[in-house]
C-alpha cells in the first residue's frame, strides 16, 4: 500500500464522518474546509445512517422483525429505494403485484418520484420498468425465494445471483440489509467479506497506484480490503467520533473514495452536487 493513498483514504472517511456528526448538531454550515467535500454529494461513512435506511429501519425492518416476509420485503425495498412510494405500497405481508403496480403506476401517471435516482440500474427485460420490476424480478423472487445462511454473508449473496435484477450489486443490497436482522446479525464473515463493487475497485486501484482499470483477482480484493480494515484499528487511523467499521463500509468507502479523488486529480466530477438547504441538509 503507498502510505499517501491511505492516509487520504482515512482521511476522508474521518472528515466524512465529521461532516454528518456537525450536521447532526444543527451546525452552521459549511462543516467541513475541504471545498470538495463543501461541493459535491458523498453518501455517509456508514449506510444505516443514510436516509432510505432509517426509513426502512423504523417502518419496516423493526415493527416487522420477526416476519416470515422480512427478507423479501429487504428485496422490494431496494429495487424501488424511495420511501413514499414503498410507504404507498406497504410492508408486503402477502404479495399482490397487480395492487402494488397499480399503485406505482398512479404515482407515475400523477407526475410523483417512484424510484430513487441513487441507484444505476438498466433493465432488458421486457415491458414497461414498473412491470419489470414487479413482473420480471419480484414476483418471481416472492415464487421461489433463495435460501439464507444465518453463518454467512457471502454464502447467502450467491444465492442471490442466478435471479434477474439482483446482480452483484443489488444483491449485496439486500444482504446488507438483513446483516442488520436476526437472519445475518450473527454471519461470521461481517470482518472478513464485502462485495467489491466496480467503484471499490477503483478506489483499491488507486491505493496501491496501479492503473484504475486493471483486474484485480476476488480474493486478492477481499484481501486487500481485510488490510485496510485491519489498519482502521490501528491507534490514530480514526477520530474518535468514527465508530467501529465492519468490510461494508471499507468497500463502500471505497467507492467514495474513487469519486473524491477523480475530483482532486481533475478526473471528473460526482453526478451530484451539494445542495445546501439551510436546516435542512442532505446526507
Amino acid at each position: 500500500m503507498v502510505q499517501n493513498s491511505v492516509e487520504r483514504f482515512f482521511y476522508y472517511i474521518n472528515e466524512r464522518h465529521n461532516i454528518y456528526r456537525k450536521q447532526q448538531k444543527n451546525e452552521k454550515f459549511p462543516w467541513t474546509e475541504d471545498e470538495i467535500l463543501q461541493t459535491y454529494s458523498f453518501c455517509n461513512v456508514f449506510r444505516e445512517l443514510d436516509k432510505v435506511t432509517i426509513w426502512l429501519r423504523k417502518n419496516w425492518k423493526e415493527p416487522y422483525a420477526d416476519h416470515p416476509n422480512l427478507p423479501f420485503a429487504m428485496a422490494v425495498a431496494r429495487q424501488i429505494n424511495w420511501p413514499d412510494t414503498l410507504d404507498a405500497i406497504g410492508f408486503p405481508e402477502k404479495w399482490e403485484p397487480e395492487r402494488v403496480k397499480h399503485i406505482m403506476q398512479s404515482r407515475k401517471d400523477c407526475g410523483w418520484k417512484v424510484y430513487t435516482g441513487a441507484y444505476m440500474l438498466t433493465g432488458t427485460l421486457g415491458g414497461t420498468k414498473i412491470e419489470q420490476t414487479i413482473d420480471k424480478i419480484l414476483t418471481p423472487l416472492y415464487r421461489n425465494p433463495p435460501p439464507i445462511y444465518p453463518e454467512s454473508l457471502e454464502k447467502t449473496w450467491k444465492e442471490y445471483l442466478p435471479y434477474a435484477g439482483f446482480s452483484g450489486f443489488m444483491g449485496y443490497e439486500v444482504v446488507t440489509d438483513l446483516r442488520h436482522t436476526k437472519h445475518l446479525e450473527n454471519a461470521e464473515d461481517i470482518m472478513t467479506w464485502a462485495n467489491a463493487g466496480p467503484g471499490a475497485k477503483r478506489g483499491l486501484n488507486r491505493i496501491y497506484e496501479r492503473p484504475l482499470n486493471q483486474t484485480i483477482k476476488t480474493p486478492q480484493l477481499n484481501e486487500e480490503m481485510k488490510l485496510l480494515l485491519n489498519f482502521s484499528e490501528h491507534e490514530g487511523i480514526l477520530e474518535k467520533y468514527v465508530p467501529k467499521l465492519e468490510m461494508r463500509e471499507i468497500e463502500h468507502c471505497l467507492c467514495e473514495f474513487d469519486k473524491y479523488e477523480r475530483v482532486r486529480l481533475g478526473e471528473g466530477r460526482p453526478r451530484s452536487k451539494y445542495k445546501y438547504k439551510g436546516e435542512h441538509y442532505a446526507s
